[in-house]
């Protein structure tokens, strides 16, 4: 952890005393419109950060404390915590829609955090409220890409169980967080990661530089300004020239994007650029070139349609691609994954190189080492004559794609292990190793850390291959899926045919659940249009048999529990129940309207 301040503690300030009194810290909680504005003022970056703050809870609960989010101002907007201590936080006002800028409450970890701009532990005493004292605190601020507070993430609990290895979970949390961050702002410039360390370029430890075609400055995050000794004036404000001494054009001839030494004053830096994701038509001049062909520059727009999935997913695909870390795609059965990784291959540096995809279910056991690594004359019965160089090899330049990595038998994991570590193939039956040089894809529909536990899937592999894992979201989390399937008619040609989707039959793709997703869309899609005449306006008779029925019976069913869901509102409305005690959850923003 970079840096842990615990605040100094004056309740004499006079100054504090009159700017606390003047803000009325008893102050009621905002209303439920304007929290819920606040909500979707916030709503890019708390997207972002979601999975790392349910990561973050998920490691605190067990103790008794609680998460909470709040905005630029100290705002909180969100609480996620054990239901003991959530009564707590909130009878002293730790709850969303209350403000904890350290103007309106004087020295606390949010507040305080944010005025500062570092991680921050207020324990107890260390409040300058006394009714506060009861807390314990840590709080770390979250920066954008050019110096800016977005909001921070606090942990709270009980002064004798929260200390200083929590200050460490948060401030983790909220680097990663604005790793994303730097990813979205930075996706049309030219990325660079320094450390000391080169097998640490590839982690949020890492110092995150962009730079535009002016080769200008024009993001950076905290690990870069602290390494590089500047301060956020420099953003804008600095050409790759003035910090290293020689031009990126210059770097990207000699290194392309692979990992050399870069000076910066007396440091001696280990460098990585990544290219930037550019439109086919946005670059108004060609980029620099590499020195590798297979690297030079990012191919053009991906032909396969992928319009369907957050545009982050393909964004941080790629960047994972281009820096050699292997991309890890989960997703059910039908979501698109090979699809995805060929989008992915195409949108890449590696797009002129080969796609070699194989399905690690579909090959028996005992083929599989043979696909992939190859073999000799004679190696075994029924093996060719001429022997084969095996996937591996034949991916070397490009990308190597595993579907169902979760199906790959356990001795093959050791071997595909030593590859991705070694980078060095040997055929079965002897003969010489082959260097190969490949990126590598992926997928699969499994639980592979359930299936590290139960001894099914190597851990080893596992840990190497789950660095960033990308989830594909089912059909049903992706929109109107109505609209969706209007986009894979226009693929498959309906238009010119004038087939089009009847009202009837787009309400009821929409209330489907699709347990083949896409795929199962797709397929019937063009099943339909197979079977239909020209000029046919697809409606719900002209679904096979089976599929309306299943259909109908779930509309059936969905009915039948909104109407036992009325009943028993209506019911408890009528009770004078003692309330339940409250669960861990995110808190509302509606529920949390009422005054301190």
């Amino acid at each position: 952890m970079a840096s842990l301040r615990r605040p100094s503690c004056n309740p004499g300030n006079a100054v504090a005393v009159w700017v606390c009194r003047a803000s009325g810290y008893h102050s009621q909680a905002l209303e439920a419109a304007e929290l819920s504005r606040r909500h979707e003022a916030n709503a890019d970056w708390l997207q972002l950060a979601r999975p790392h703050l349910d990561t973050l809870f998920e490691s605190v609960v067990d103790e008794g404390h609680v998460v909470i989010v709040a905005d630029r101002h100290g705002v909180i907007l969100d609480e996620m915590g054990h239901p003991t201590f959530l009564d707590k936080a909130e009878r002293v006002s730790l709850r969303p829609g209350m403000d904890w800028g350290e103007e309106v409450r004087g020295t606390n970890a949010i507040g305080t955090a944010l005025s500062r701009r570092e991680t921050i532990l207020v324990r107890g005493g260390e409040h300058y409220l006394e009714r506060n004292r009861q807390l314990a605190c840590v709080a770390s601020p979250i920066l954008d890409p050019f110096g800016q507070p977005v909001g921070a993430i606090d942990i709270s609990g009980l002064p004798r169980k929260l200390g200083h290895p929590y200050g460490a979970a948060v401030e983790a949390a909220a680097r990663l967080i604005e790793q994303r961050l730097f990813e979205v702002h930075s996706q049309q410039a030219t990325t660079f990661l320094l450390h000391l360390d080169a097998s640490q370029l590839a982690t949020s430890r890492a110092a995150r530089l962009a730079f535009d075609q002016d080769e200008r400055l024009i993001a950076a995050n905290r690990v870069a300004i602290a390494l590089l000794g500047l301060d956020w004036t420099a953003i804008r404000q600095q050409h790759f020239a003035d910090l290293f001494g020689e031009t990126l054009s210059h770097w990207l001839h000699h290194a392309g994007t692979g990992i050399a030494l870069l000076s910066h004053g007396a440091q001696r830096l280990s460098a990585r650029a990544l290219p930037p994701i550019l439109p086919a038509t946005t670059s108004s001049r060609p980029r620099p070139t590499s020195a590798n062909p297979a690297t030079a520059s990012p191919a053009s727009a991906p032909a396969e349609d992928v319009s369907n999935l957050p545009a982050s997913l393909l964004a941080t695909g790629l960047k994972l691609l281009a820096a050699d870390i292997p991309v890890l795609v989960l997703g059910e059965t039908g979501t698109g994954k090979e699809k995805f990784a060929k989008a992915l291959h195409q949108a890449s540096t590696r797009a002129k190189g080969p796609l070699v995809a194989v399905n690690c279910a579909a090959i028996p056991d005992g083929l599989v080492e043979a696909e992939l690594f190859g073999y000799e004359e004679g190696a075994f019965t029924g093996a060719r004559r001429q022997g084969s160089r095996g996937r591996l090899r034949e991916a070397h330049g490009g990308v190597l794609f595993l579907d169902e990595i979760g199906d790959m038998p356990l001795p093959l994991q050791a071997r595909l292990l030593r590859v991705l570590q070694e980078r060095v193939v040997t055929p079965l039956g002897g003969g010489p190793s082959h260097q190969v040089d490949i990126r590598l894809i992926c997928a699969t529909h499994r639980d592979l850390r359930q299936m590290v536990e139960q001894g099914s899937f190597r851990a080893d592999l596992y840990y190497r291959l789950c660095h960033y894992p990308l989830r594909l979201p089912p059909l049903r989390q992706r929109g109107d899926v109505a609209t969706i399937a209007q986009r894979l008619l226009e693929r498959h040609g309906a238009p010119r045919r004038g087939i089009a989707l009847t009202p009837p039959l787009a309400a009821l793709l929409r209330r489907y659940h699709w347990p083949g997703n896409l795929r199962e869309l797709d397929n019937l899609l063009m099943t339909l249009l197979a079977l239909v005449d020209d000029h046919t306006q697809l409606g719900v008779e002209h679904l096979p048999e089976t599929l309306r029925e299943d259909m109908e019976r779930r509309d059936t069913q969905r009915a039948t529990r909104t109407d036992e869901t009325d009943a028993t509102a209506t019911m408890l409305a009528g009770l004078a129940a003692t309330p339940a005690p409250p669960r861990a959850r995110w808190a509302s923003a509606a529920a949390h309207c009422t005054g301190a």
